[in-house]
């Protein structure tokens, strides 16, 4: 019988504990979704604590038990946008069945470009280009990675002495700069189709293949819900 009623004790110690940390992450993903609506309305200077704190209808005070500053939870809002387009790439790559690993390398730079420039939240990191690029080279990885293997063993990508984290290194720095100087309007507006060419004759793609790689009109990006608790994992 002692047995029993510690364990049955011990369950409800437990319990509570569970609905504690359930609670903690639901105010958290609620913390992140009003971020990251109010960065992609406003953009990151003009969005405050106080206002993210207000949307999520959480005490102001209470932020700081789950980011330590405005920065810190922007930078988790962006991974979980960048995770998401990272998944929406692929439904784009399978929407059009697309086989062509150079086509696919393609379609995602311009796509991803294209939300890069679209929307507020990401203007503040684009002209931080040291900040945005390690976030997007860890972020893209499992995505990128796979795709520029893929294109590397087709023999579409001619890599120095073979090194395929340096390209994909290349390839998110001079995705950040492109987008960067159309943002300071170095570079016309609808240009990022040729960002994406430069990319690939970088990597050593034929002048002609990496020209037809980009003359396609894109679709839309399909809808697909970002995972705001892919930052809490």
């Amino acid at each position: 019988m002692e047995m029993i009623a510690a364990k049955d004790s011990t369950q409800l110690r437990t319990t509570p504990i569970g609905r504690v940390a359930m609670r903690q992450r639901d105010t958290r993903i609620g913390l992140l979704i009003a971020a990251h609506g109010l960065m992609s309305e406003a953009g990151f200077d003009a969005t405050t604590i106080q206002e993210i704190t207000e949307r999520a209808d959480v005490a102001f005070g209470s932020f700081y038990n789950y980011f330590d500053s405005k920065h810190a939870i922007a930078a988790q809002a962006l991974d979980c946008v960048i995770d998401n387009l990272g998944q929406r790439n692929d439904l784009v790559t399978t929407a059009l069945a697309e086989k062509d690993p150079v086509r696919i390398v393609a379609n995602s730079v311009r796509l991803v470009a294209r939300e890069m420039l679209a929307n507020p939240m990401w203007h503040w990191w684009i002209r931080r280009p040291d900040l945005v690029v390690n976030r997007m080279r860890q972020g893209f990885r499992p995505y990128g990675h796979r795709d520029f293997e893929r294109a590397a063993q087709a023999g579409e990508f001619e890599l120095v002495r073979g090194n395929l984290d340096l390209a994909w290194s290349q390839l998110i720095w001079l995705l950040a700069g492109g987008v960067k100087d159309i943002l300071d309007g170095v570079r016309a507006a609808d240009t990022e189709s040729y960002v994406t060419e430069a990319v690939l004759r970088v990597l050593g793609v034929p002048v002609a293949k990496a020209a037809q790689a980009i003359s396609h009109e894109l679709p839309s990006y399909p809808d697909l819900p970002i995972d705001f608790s892919f930052a809490s994992r």
